[in-house]
């Protein structure tokens, strides 16, 4: 009996590093899934991309140029993550008119992400890493948001959009140039905002480029919650 304890002790000690080993290995593997330049990445990118091509092939209504005003904060969880399944999520959010237009297939992983939202006309993948979210749209890189500043990619570091989120607001004010051209819903107040709670709302007219700038910070704020 007396050499059973320390026995004991060996094989909890063993276990425990195992695991711990096991959990380190996850993590640093987690992190290269989100390195644009390795084979992990493309794979999780076209994984989620099969997904939501999955669920949304002639299911999302055409976008035209009046869905961003009448997009909600409504949305249909087709996965959601769980025992098995702890870093997956995947969603479509309606129109006020309850109509499917915007989907999303999401991965995460501590701080670190990957998001693929899809409307009918085009694709926008986004690549989280602590505060910082680099988007690509169309397979293109567009911009880089971090502390509520969207910065156009490339040289020139062209400031797209600032978008001011205090949490005590109903609506998160966007300011476009030098005008307020938009404010986002606070998704965290969806459930008191009645039935059918638009996601933005325009105050001006917008170009298909600031569109994409809207619908960016938009899908970000939503996914979110």
């Amino acid at each position: 009996m007396r050499f059973l304890l320390p026995f004991l002790m060996i094989v909890v000690m063993a276990g425990s590093f195992i695991i711990g080993m096991f959990y380190l290995i996850a993590r640093v593997l987690g992190q290269l899934n989100l390195d644009p330049e390795s084979q992990a990445w493309k794979n999780t990118v076209q994984n989620l991309r099969t997904r939501l091509q999955a669920q949304t092939t002639g299911a999302l209504v055409p976008w035209d140029s009046e869905m961003l005003s009448l997009l909600s904060l409504n949305r249909k969880m087709t996965l959601k993550p769980g025992f098995f399944n702890s870093s997956t999520s995947e969603g479509v959010f309606s129109t006020i008119y309850q109509e499917p237009v915007l989907a999303f297939a999401a991965r995460k992983k501590g701080d670190t992400g990957v998001l693929i939202a899809r409307t009918s006309d085009r694709e926008f993948t986004f690549r989280t890493r602590g505060k910082e979210t680099e988007i690509w749209v169309g397979g293109q890189p567009f911009a880089v948001f971090a502390d509520g500043a969207l910065i156009a990619a490339g040289r020139g570091s062209r400031l797209l959009a600032q978008l001011d989120t205090d949490s005590q607001e109903a609506q998160f004010p966007v300011l476009l140039g030098n005008t307020t051209a938009a404010a986002i819903a606070n998704p965290a107040n969806a459930a008191t905002a009645g039935p059918n709670p638009r996601a933005l709302t325009l105050l001006r007219e917008v170009s298909e480029s600031e569109e994409n700038t809207l619908l960016v910070l938009a899908i970000l704020q939503m996914v979110k919650y």
